[in-house]
């Protein structure tokens, strides 16, 4: 993970558990990009969560001006909501959100693309759209939840299955252990 190449015009996803350090990671590459002059040309959409009960956080990157951070208030449903139609109701909530963070994105467009927690969009959002924005950029930099935390439901297994659906058209898969 020293330099850029192994990420430049490639689809990467960093997938693991709760606190496995997918954003640590992400975060990392970002730092090389930066280091490298490229943040005019990078975009991040931040679909995290605020941190709730240590699960979640946003990336925070560096202020700087020429990089176009975009992110919103997320909710947490597997953490937050009462019941089962509760918690459905706050993924679709997110969807929705993250969706008009997608329309800021188009019309700003960037070469570069990191995404942190793409499963926040996974629960209810719909996955074509998705690889829309990801055909807008070259360079993806994709994070996900991917583990056992969380108990099997309706909201969990749709998202593990388009997590394993992104990571078929992704180029590299780098999984974090626990």
């Amino acid at each position: 993970m020293d330099n850029i190449d192994h990420y430049m015009n490639r689809r990467t996803i960093i997938v693991g558990d709760v606190n496995s350090g997918k954003t640590s990671y992400t975060f990392n590459i970002l730092k090389l990009f930066l280091k490298t002059g490229h943040a005019g040309k990078i975009a991040i959409l931040d679909l995290a969560p605020d941190n709730i009960q240590g699960i979640g956080g946003k990336m925070e990157p560096p202020q700087d001006e020429s990089l176009l951070y975009l992110t919103t208030s997320i909710l947490a449903p597997r953490l937050t909501g009462k019941d089962k139609h509760h918690t459905l109701k706050l993924a679709e909530k997110n969807a929705t959100t993250i969706e008009k963070l997608f329309t800021n994105f188009f019309r700003q467009k960037r070469e570069i693309l990191f995404v942190n927690d793409v499963t926040l969009y996974f629960q209810a959002g719909d996955f074509q759209h998705f690889i829309k924005i990801l055909d807008t950029a070259s360079t993806h930099i994709i994070n996900a939840y991917y583990g056992h935390t969380f108990s099997d439901s309706e909201l969990t297994r749709r998202e593990k299955n388009l997590t394993e659906k992104l990571m078929k058209l992704c180029d590299q898969i780098i999984e974090m252990p626990l």
